[in-house]
């Protein structure tokens, strides 16, 4: 079987834990990939930071949609702005995302592989704390997990981070308050029932990419006259 670097045999002999060869993996793309991350964080902070110059170009061309797309490729390359910039890093990531996905399925190594014993007992199988006596309508849930809950909390506080480094202007925007609040909460419950390795891997990507934000949002703070 052919398995991924850090995840396969030779890795787990050097450490015996699946869970922490995932957070390793999670570290280790966060590093290769920390160049075009870095630059995308820079590019949706200013993406945020000329929302109100945007709003002065859609009032100022609302009855001309060529002149406004015109005006707002201007506004872009003037600021230097990328406006797809911000979903390049997660794009980069979906074939790993997809990649572990199949991996905790079909890879018989990670089959039961306990991470932290009495909580996440088989990474490739969905965690749980409380298994409920029936299943909750609609959603199909019959058990209470932690996992999704923390992801969604990373998720929430990056989103949190992003904003504060932009001066409120993420805060004026209601486009961008459904994108940071409607997003996270709709694969809340997309990745409920998700391997609890997924939901790792995930969790950690969330973690990092919120301390990564903060650091760029102290280095902004210096910086700024």
């Amino acid at each position: 079987t052919i398995t991924p670097p850090f995840v396969g045999k030779e890795f787990n002999k050097l450490i015996p834990n699946y869970g922490i060869a995932i957070i390793l993996l999670t570290l280790l793309i966060k590093v290769l990939l920390y160049p075009v991350t870095h630059k995308s964080m820079e590019s949706t902070g200013k993406m945020q930071t000329i929302q109100p110059k945007l709003k002065k170009l859609q009032e100022q061309y609302k009855s001309d949609p060529a002149k406004l797309n015109a005006a707002t490729a201007e506004l872009y390359k003037k600021e230097g702005v990328n406006p797809l910039g911000g979903c390049l890093p997660m794009l980069l990531q979906m074939p790993v995302f997809f990649a572990l996905y199949g991996l905790l399925n079909s890879y018989f190594g990670l089959r039961g592989a306990v991470f932290i014993p009495g909580w996440i007992d088989n990474l490739s199988s969905p965690e749980s704390v409380y298994t409920l006596p029936f299943a909750i309508p609609l959603l199909g849930w019959t058990a209470v997990r932690v996992l999704p809950f923390l992801y969604l909390g990373t998720q929430l506080v990056m989103s949190k981070i992003t904003q504060a480094g932009t001066a409120g202007a993420a805060q004026s925007n209601s486009q961008m308050k459904m994108l940071t609040l409607g997003m996270p909460i709709m694969f809340f419950f997309i990745l409920y029932d998700m391997p609890s390795g997924l939901l790792l891997y995930w969790t950690m990507t969330n973690l990092l990419s919120a301390v990564q934000q903060y650091f760029i949002n102290k280095k902004k703070l210096k910086t700024a006259p």
